[in-house]
């Protein structure tokens, strides 16, 4: 009899439960280690560690179940709730498998959505609207899942796109060797600060340096090269590791360097990897900068096509021995004067302005001393110096190699 009672007890402790915990509960079906399940809402969600759960039932009865008594527990979202009840009364037609699709649609139900849109083709085998919007096409009078045949033609889903394998393996393979590059140039930063901070690991970041041999530090390797604040002898030796790799970037940065670079040594190191690979390459950057607007840039591109000893240049060097640029010259008063080009305008004084001072451009002739030592270079004891009609009647007498003017008002 007392045991009778307890247990009674026990259930009034069970079904009733003094206060709900909290307004914002969501419902949820708690599936039970004896196999059976529970549908009511979770007054407790937030309790950590798990010791209870503590639930209201629909009827609005409360409920204490202990944590060993649920196996699982299933969330339902006010969406679920509103389905189960809306799909125990749906007539097996058409017309209403295709309404409730479209309200599973707007409450963002993607499962129970293809189960009605499935039950209409069950019905109707061609309804158009609900083929398409499981995701079939019209092909030669067939319908077909657009997946299917889209692997049918060889193509593959990757990242929310159809793409071919070849298309895929192309951006893997970028992706594989931007992540590389990104590797290298964290291990490049760290040597060069080891070597800049002198700190007792100098030795390994210039061995580790010259020691490199992956293509994919070339980045790296050009930050350093690039970095005109850097220590010289550190810029060489990437010069001489890059140089090693012979990437096709670094083609680019030895005709950038050996352009502009301020150190004479770095402009000499990078022209003697050119001589080693990529000759043919740079000849025609330097070729096509004898065309510059800037004479700076004529004279050296024209030094540059001497060092590499291509006699391929002689007509476009002859072409360059005199250039004319245009300047556009300030008031007197005003600091300095603005070139069209890059070089620097003879004879900036106050004089050659229009009326009421305002600027004027003008154009000077240049003879180019670089691109005449470039010619003498390559062919010694031949020197006209800046006449460039008999240097022309010499190129034709001689049957010399020569190359199309890249001029355009040639």
């Amino acid at each position: 009899m007392a045991s009778s009672r307890m247990h009674l007890a026990i259930i009034g402790c069970l079904l009733m439960w003094a206060s709900v915990g909290g307004q914002h509960v969501r419902a949820a079906v708690f599936l039970l280690t004896n196999g059976g399940q529970i549908e009511g809402k979770l007054l407790n969600p937030d309790q950590q560690p798990r010791k209870d759960y503590r639930i209201l039932l629909d009827d609005g009865a409360r409920l204490m179940l202990h944590a060993d008594q649920v196996q699982q527990v299933l969330t339902l979202s006010e969406e679920l709730r509103w389905y189960q009840q809306a799909a125990a009364g749906v007539p097996d037609t058409v017309e209403a498998h295709w309404e409730i699709a479209e309200q599973c649609r707007v409450k963002n139900l993607p499962a129970q959505r293809e189960h009605h849109l499935n039950q209409i083709l069950r019905l109707d085998p061609d309804h158009r609207e609900a083929r398409i919007a499981l995701g079939f096409s019209r092909v030669k009078n067939q319908w077909v899942k657009t997946d299917q045949w889209m692997q049918d033609q060889g193509y593959i889903r990757y990242r929310g796109a159809w793409r071919t394998p070849q298309d895929v393996a192309l951006e893997q393979a970028r992706e594989q060797a931007d992540l590389a590059e990104k590797q290298w140039l964290r291990k490049i930063r760290s040597w060069r600060t080891w070597i800049l901070r002198a700190r007792g690991q100098e030795r390994q970041g210039w061995a580790a340096i010259r020691a490199i041999d992956d293509p994919a530090a070339t980045a790296g390797l050009i930050e350093i090269i690039e970095n005109e604040k850097d220590p010289a002898e550190l810029r060489r030796l990437c010069i001489q590791v890059l140089g090693r790799l012979q990437t096709p970037r670094s083609i680019e940065v030895f005709v950038e360097r050996a352009m502009q670079d301020p150190d004479a040594n770095i402009r000499d190191a990078s022209l003697d990897e050119l001589k080693r690979f990529g000759t043919q390459q740079a000849v025609w950057r330097f070729q096509a900068l004898l065309e510059s607007p800037d004479n700076k840039v004529v004279n050296r591109a024209g030094v540059c096509l001497a060092v590499l000893g291509d006699p391929q240049s002689t007509r476009l060097l002859i072409d360059a021995l005199i250039t004319e640029h245009r300047y556009l010259l300030q008031p007197a008063g005003n600091p300095g004067q603005l070139s069209l080009g890059f070089g620097d305008a003879p004879g900036a004084g106050g004089s050659g302005f229009g009326v009421g001072g305002r600027p004027k451009i003008i154009q000077q002739e240049h003879r180019n001393e670089g691109v005449l030592r470039a010619l003498t270079t390559l062919w010694p004891g031949v020197n006209f110096r800046f006449d460039q009609q008999a240097w022309r009647d010499w190129l034709a007498d001689k049957g010399a190699p020569g190359r199309t003017s890249l001029r355009r008002d040639d």
